[in-house]
């Protein structure tokens, strides 16, 4: 009987399976009970790709729903309005995509439909106009878009006779669209709309890469202060052993065979993956699907994680293959990347560079000066001559691609004593 394999790289985790981020999710819990109760605290979730957003936005949409308890107990009831933006939306395609999913969510409820007859006037007559996202885009927002949601809202929140606590506007890849797209002065102005109104029981939380930051503030210079930001970091060690014990016990109560996983192999696995929920997910599925007799051990961490098609390539494949492969058609510009790769996303000297790469200076000067071209390496704007690598984990899986090099011999002849020895070279004893 084939085992299910719990662990799911490249899908969002869901809440049975989600761990830690106590302090970011008692931050969203309070935004929602400050909506509830009249004084709304919006939010955002920003880190770079892999770390989790995603998960804990779906975790979030439940919590808002009442699917989960906010304190063990008692449960909220919010209209969760939850979309994901595209990379070719402009402002009237975000409006339009709040309103569509808003008179989703709205049939499905039927005392809703009873009471809030001024709302779903509207949405029912309301058409998405296509997923064409390619109109172009006016030299001014549409400011009759905005008083039409503007309207919903009120109209929602004032007739729903207690069936509901509030609205949360949940846009996930937010980070997507341009910024002329003016999703900061949708989001500000919208506010301002709503609280001129009086209806201060609308929530609005957003999840993007880093850059949504700058995106917010071109699009509206004060738009981020509207929001509480929340950026996510790579999970603490014991988070992860606790990602992995939730996995194994998941596939035990779905499997009738029962399934174990050594502490050493466990603790690689946490290792390996730096902390990135992402990483963790792809490094402990390729450990459980070598496992041929239920108990996980090192050396099917080892060949899950390194073998042919294997963790650390998938990871490059989905990742970083742009960036480390396609981009470079020279060995010596990668062990640019690599030096810099020891020093994870801090910024280092050119001379730091160049002493560890091993690579002529003039050499290392046309690299860095290409690499930034590319984008695939950041200059420091506030000290000449500094740069690092656009995230730690892209660093991350560099020094595991040279783990993975150098410990090739030792692989192929199945000695694991001497891969741990590599790994430990490479990246420091085995955290315990």
């Amino acid at each position: 009987m084939p085992k299910l394999n719990p662990f799911r790289p490249g899908s969002v985790v869901s809440p049975g399976m989600f761990v830690g981020r106590i302090e970011e999710i008692e931050v969203v819990e309070q935004s929602l009970l400050q909506a509830r109760d009249g004084n709304p605290q919006h939010f955002i979730i920003e880190g770079e790709r892999g770390i989790g957003k995603s998960s804990l936005c779906l975790w979030v949409d439940y919590l808002a729903k009442g699917d989960t308890t906010y304190d063990g107990k008692n449960r909220l009831s919010f209209v969760v309005v939850n979309i994901e933006l595209h990379a070719a939306m402009g402002y009237d395609d975000i409006v339009d995509a709040i309103l569509g999913e808003l008179k989703r969510q709205i049939s499905t409820r039927d005392s809703l439909l009873e009471n809030c007859k001024k709302a779903w006037e509207f949405l029912s007559r309301f058409q998405i106009s296509g997923i064409k996202y390619d109109r172009p885009q006016p030299v001014a927002t549409n400011s009759r878009r905005l008083d039409e949601l503007t309207d919903v809202l009120v109209n929602l929140i004032e007739e729903s006779m207690g069936a509901i606590e509030g609205v949360l506007i949940l846009i996930d890849e937010a980070d997507r669209p341009p910024s002329d797209a003016h999703l900061g002065q949708l989001c500000k102005l919208l506010t301002e709309r709503l609280s001129r109104r009086r209806c201060e029981r609308v929530c609005i939380g957003l999840s993007g890469l880093p850059d949504l930051m700058q995106k917010l503030r071109e699009s509206h210079e004060s738009s981020l202060r509207i929001f509480n930001i929340l950026e996510l970091k790579p999970l603490e060690f014991g988070e992860r052993m606790r990602v992995i014990d939730t996995g194994i016990e998941q596939a035990n109560k779905s499997s009738g065979t029962e399934i174990e996983i050594l502490e050493d192999a466990k603790r690689l696995i946490a290792n390996l993956s730096e902390g990135y929920p992402h990483f963790l997910q792809e490094f402990a599925h390729c450990s459980f699907a070598t496992d041929s007799d239920n108990i996980i051990s090192v050396s099917d961490v080892l060949q899950g994680t390194f073998n042919e098609h294997g963790a650390l390539n998938q990871l490059g494949r989905k990742y970083f293959a742009d960036l480390y492969i396609d981009q470079i058609g020279s060995e010596d510009y990668r062990r640019v990347l690599i030096a810099m790769a020891d020093h994870m996303d801090d910024w280092v000297g050119r001379q730091t560079i160049i002493n560890n790469s091993g690579v002529k200076e003039s050499i290392v000067n046309n690299a860095l000066s290409a690499l930034r071209e590319r984008k695939i390496i950041l200059s420091n704007p506030r000290a000449r001559g500094e740069y690092r690598l656009p995230t730690r984990s892209f660093a991350v899986w560099i020094k595991a691609r040279e783990t993975q090099k150098k410990a090739e011999p030792a692989l192929s002849v199945g000695d694991t004593a001497s891969v741990i020895n590599v790994l430990a070279e490479q990246n420091g004893p085995i955290e315990r």
